[in-house]
């Protein structure tokens, strides 16, 4: 498995925070299947938004569906 050290490109384990096109804004942690909680703000790596987001960087514009998510930080 691949560790990546830097918070500039999003990957498993990274926590990220988007702005969506309605205006809110919502941070999720991007976990294995077995830990995914959306209610507790984890995503499996394998959920359309995880997916969409994955090897993007802070400021793309990411289209999921219908909405629009501008990733404002990635930690």
């Amino acid at each position: 498995m691949l560790v990546l050290t830097s918070n500039e490109v999003i990957a498993f384990g990274h926590t990220i925070t988007f702005e969506r096109d309605d205006g809110r804004t919502e941070t999720f942690r991007i976990v294995g299947e077995d830990e995914a909680n959306p209610s507790q703000a984890s995503i499996s790596h394998g959920s359309p938004v995880a997916i969409a987001l994955i090897g993007k960087t802070v400021g793309n514009v990411v289209q999921l569906g219908q909405r629009d998510l501008e990733i404002l930080s990635i930690s």
